[in-house]
């Protein structure tokens, strides 16, 4: 009795001072007796055995987390909440860039003249209406219609050919600007007609038919779009109606989604394997039906016709074999891969779940296109000022000349387009990261958080903008590249250099798809940033890592993902435009517009871009949810605890069988 008091004292003293120690490899003292014990005591094997287990998984899971090839097992709360700033050089990198932007765009709005982009040139390379001493002469005239390099600016376009004297600034191809009777045929001859602004630059001819038929096609352009523009002026209540109803086609697609995704997947699935089989079948028949004629003619061209035709008749029977096989591998794949289609219909599910529970997070896409779009108008807008501090190019001829930059304005115009670029790319991953964030706090604190847009947004900016810039500067650096080698090959095209032409498309094509890897390479990462808040290089390694742990899950839930946006998209595009078409042709507006062809076509442009801000949080919302599944799982050993009804279902029900 004394031995086993003495026994189970050591036991709980030792427990209390080394329980952080793994039960059968640590070598403390305290360990030598907690093993004694639970060999020799009942006691000791009743209480005991059980902590070890949980302590010998735990050391496990340390372990294997510390080699990179598990989950911290403390992620299984959830998103970590202490953080710090991650990528801090990378911050302080965009910062400098930021600052040196504003800087050269102060620069261009200072020294650059846009004027010189949209005022006329005479053949002397003065400007009409800008150069000094041409202010009042402010539109070109063409003394010879159709010889374009013999021009000249005046105050007014002649208004008829009665008219003898023009009022112009002469250069060195029209020394007088008055017509010489009786020598029309002399090609220096100055012919007045009459003529008529265009653009309010340039005096072309009135009664010029040849003309006319060159112009007709914009006139009736024009003026079909003119009525467009009506038409669009007197719908657009019914255009904010339509916006109004993508939204509610987008909030029940959601709903449908939630309930109704498992159904919908099966039944494509049958629909696929039955219409591989089905074609099968077709083949077949038709090899069946195939009459090969043999008229029993030594002709060897009749010969090489019977041939042909066995040939093909045998086409008929390997397609209708490879239809089969390919069906049977369709099956295969279907019943091998059956759990994991069960849980990309979850976290379809799940996706659905969270953009109906966190409504909030629709209004993050429109908010960062307004963003965008800022970006790309600044980046037209300050590169036009830059490019017009050039200078105009002495050796052309054209009415709109063309300009010369020197070096350091061309460092100057790639580094805005660069700059613009990187700006363009941080606002994507802006929007990808605080999707990507509420998600994941949704996913493990769903009851005890209700607001996720908010701290999401907190931590882009306070804890993650370092990460967020290192990931956009990569994405950047790309489009970069890619814009060079259109240019390349745009100036190979002009060069007529068909050779360089293809290489350069064959380079901006591999950079293209380098540029598609880079953008799920950083949106993963973020998913990661997100839930474990560490810096972007850790974060898209673990990514990758968790992607390469989990390649048949990452592979069919993301092509279930991408069918359900498809599907998403199609259906709330097609719906708006079908419930606008409907009301245009239907109510009384009908007798108030010409044709509900352009009002239909809003209609359509409408309801796409309400479908595409659903489906951008719906498809980041699918991976977001997968990732957190499988960390929440890797992190609990097999038991993702967090995880929502349908995914937790799924769990039971793989677990039972």
């Amino acid at each position: 009795s004394d031995v086993y008091k003495r026994q189970m004292l050591f036991f709980f003293f030792f427990q209390a001072e080394d329980g952080i120690r793994d039960a059968q490899e640590s070598r403390g003292l305290g360990d030598v007796y907690k093993r004694q014990v639970s060999t020799q005591s009942t006691w000791g094997r009743l209480f005991f055995v059980r902590e070890i287990d949980q302590r010998k998984m735990s050391s496990t899971r340390q372990k294997l987390y510390e080699e990179g090839e598990k989950i911290d097992p403390s992620l299984g709360k959830g998103p970590v909440e202490e953080r710090g700033c991650t990528d801090i050089i990378c911050l302080f990198i965009y910062l400098a860039t930021f600052v040196a932007l504003v800087i050269v765009a102060i620069f261009g709005f200072n020294h650059g003249q846009p004027e010189k982009l949209i005022y006329p040139y005479d053949v002397d390379g003065n400007a009409c209406g800008y150069s000094e001493g041409f202010e009042e002469y402010r539109y070109i005239y063409f003394p010879a219609p159709g010889n374009y390099t013999r021009n000249v600016c005046v105050r007014t376009c002649p208004e008829s050919s009665e008219e003898l004297v023009v009022d112009c600034k002469p250069n060195k191809r029209v020394k007088v600007c008055a017509f010489v009777p009786g020598k029309t045929s002399d090609p220096n001859t100055f012919l007045i007609y009459g003529s008529k602004p265009v653009l309010d630059r340039i005096c072309l001819p009135i009664n010029s038919e040849e003309l006319y038929q060159k112009i007709k096609p914009a006139i009736e352009a024009a003026d079909k779009t003119q009525e467009w523009a009506v038409d669009l002026e007197k719908s657009w209540k019914v255009i904010v109606g339509v916006a109004g109803f993508s939204i509610l086609l987008g909030f029940l697609f959601m709903v449908f989604t939630r309930y109704f995704a498992g159904i919908i997947t099966w039944i494509c699935l049958g629909l696929t394997l039955g219409l591989i089989v089905a074609l099968g079948f077709f083949l077949k028949n038709k090899y069946d039906n195939f009459d090969v004629i043999d008229v029993g003619s030594e002709d060897s061209q009749q010969e090489q016709e019977l041939k042909k035709d066995k040939d093909d008749k045998d086409t008929y029977l390997y397609g209708a074999y490879i239809a089969w096989g390919i069906a049977a591998i369709f099956a295969v794949a279907i019943v091998c891969l059956y759990s994991r289609i069960k849980l990309a219909i979850a976290v379809v599910k799940c996706a659905a779940m969270f953009v109906n529970d966190c409504w909030s997070s629709l209004v993050v896409p429109p908010v960062v296109l307004i963003l965008v779009l800022f970006h790309i108008c600044w980046l037209f807008i300050v590169g036009v000022y830059i490019y017009s501090i050039g200078e105009i190019d002495p050796k052309s001829n054209a009415v709109i000349r063309p300009l010369i930059l020197d070096s350091k304005t061309k460092y100057y115009l790639y580094f805005h387009i660069f700059g613009c670029f990187w700006n363009i790319a941080l606002s994507l991953a802006f929007c990808e990261f605080i999707l990507a964030s509420a998600c994941a706090i949704w996913y493990f604190q769903r009851q005890d958080k209700p607001f996720y847009i908010l701290p999401s947004i907190k931590r882009a900016i306070f804890n993650h903008l370092g990460s967020l810039a290192f990931g956009s500067f990569i994405l950047a650096i790309v489009w970069t590249v890619k814009l060079w080698l259109e240019y390349l090959a745009e100036q190979s095209r002009q060069a007529h250099n068909q050779v360089t032409e293809f290489i350069f498309r064959v380079l901006s094509y591999c950079v293209s798809c380098f540029e598609r890897f880079i953008k799920f390479l950083n949106k993963n990462a973020y998913i990661q940033i997100a839930i474990q808040g560490k810096p972007f290089c850790e974060s898209a390694a673990a990514a990758l890592s968790l992607m390469i742990r989990n390649a048949v899950r990452f592979g069919v839930t993301s092509g279930l993902g991408e069918i359900f946006v498809f599907i998403g998209k199609a259906l709330i595009t097609a719906g708006a435009a079908a419930g606008g078409y409907f009301y245009v042709t239907k109510a009384d507006i009908r007798h108030q517009i010409s044709s509900p062809i352009l009002p239909t076509i809003a209609f359509i442009i409408v309801g796409y871009v309400i479908a595409d801000l659903f489906m951008t949080v719906y498809s980041m919302s699918v991976d977001t949810v997968l990732q957190c599944f499988l960390v929440d799982e890797e992190a609990h050993d097999g038991r993702a605890t967090n995880a929502p009804g349908d995914l937790k279902n799924i769990l039971e029900d793989n677990q039972k069988s």
